[in-house]
């Protein structure tokens, strides 16, 4: 493997408060360890995930142990060993269950399940996080994530407890949130709205929901940020009883389809995005690592990477151009209880 050519993996371990890397071979799929570094905090286990995300110029690394006094790190990337080394540690109001910078890179944005508030910070520079932060916003129960819309100044946020997904006007130049109109979306009852993803050609959110271990899809109103449901589709067997404990969801970097995790049934669910509407289609499901928290799909599509939060292992999925099926590759040591991955390009 050329590493100039492949692609940079982080996964985030909770139990052992770590971020392994990786490089990601773009033809094989094959895992080269690079380093695995303590995220600074209590001695502590984290609660539910280490958050990741790179700012926009992908030269910073964040994450949060969820662990009070709730440090959130800045690791800078070094381009010529891919390795991290720590610029800041600060501490946020809350515990983080999802970070994302805005589409300008200017501020970081957060989404707190245990403090049930949304966060924004200005983003220095240098990488840095400034404080105080420049807004909390208090939210319904358990806020569990935070993006802005590819279109931006509309930001949408999911309350897993509050049964629906939130919608905010972004101000560009202070980074303050203000609720929009409509403020939120209620979802079908007994949802648990968790985590969203937005189709990159079209005006569509999907949305993975945890309690009901199901799937949304909506349209979006690019000049209000209203959604209206398109399409709702169950995750688990028609037998299946109680909280699936739906995770995360992810779309294919060219569009053509969309995979949505449930952590009760070990599986990935595949549905096929029709290219003209952005209804989806069932294509598969697959058995991954056991309790697939997060998992993420490198930039050239062709390979899942799936974290096992109780296999401690990352494991690597060839997917089927044609039909978005999985077939898998290898697996890898990550650490105690990994639920975090991040992919992005050695030079971007």
């Amino acid at each position: 493997m050329k590493p100039d050519d492949a692609f940079l993996v982080h996964v985030s371990a909770s139990e052992s408060r770590e971020i392994h890397a990786f490089l990601l071979d773009p033809r094989t799929g094959s895992l080269d360890l690079v380093e695995a570094i303590d995220v600074p905090g209590t001695g502590a286990p984290t609660r539910g995930n280490i958050p990741l995300a790179w700012s926009r110029d992908r030269r910073t690394l964040y994450a949060q142990v969820r662990v009070d006094p709730f440090p959130l790190s800045a690791f800078r990337l070094d381009p010529a060993t891919h390795t991290l080394r720590l610029i800041d540690t600060c501490d946020l109001p809350a515990p983080m269950a999802y970070l994302a910078p805005t589409l300008d890179g200017r501020f970081l944005l957060g989404a707190s399940y245990d403090g049930a508030m949304l966060t924004v910070n200005r983003i220095e520079a240098d990488g840095r996080i400034a404080l105080p932060c420049a807004q909390t916003i208090p939210t319904p129960p358990k806020a569990h994530c935070i993006l802005e819309a590819p279109f931006g100044g509309v930001v949408y946020a999911t309350s897993v407890d509050g049964n629906a997904i939130l919608a905010y006007r972004l101000d560009e130049a202070s980074g303050r949130l203000e609720a929009a109109e409509p403020a939120a979306t209620a979802m079908r009852p007994g949802s648990g709205p968790r985590h969203l993803v937005f189709h990159r050609a079209l005006d569509r959110l999907y949305c993975v929901n945890e309690h009901a271990g199901s799937l949304a899809a909506y349209r979006v109103d690019r000049a209000s940020g209203a959604l209206e449901e398109l399409q709702w589709e169950s995750l688990v067997p028609p037998d299946f009883s109680g909280n699936a404990l739906g995770a995360d969801i992810h779309v294919a970097p060219d569009g053509a389809f969309l995979y949505a995790s449930v952590r009760k049934t070990h599986a990935i669910a595949a549905f096929r995005i029709d290219p003209a509407t952005g209804l989806l289609s069932r294509a598969g499901v697959f058995e991954v690592e056991a309790y697939p928290r997060g998992f993420a799909i490198d930039p050239n599509g062709r390979f899942l990477l799936c974290a096992g939060v109780q296999s401690n292992h990352v494991g690597v999925y060839a997917i089927d151009p044609g039909t978005g099926g999985l077939t898998a590759l290898g697996r890898y040591p990550a650490g105690k209880r990994p639920s975090w991955i991040e992919i992005v390009p050695v030079h971007a």
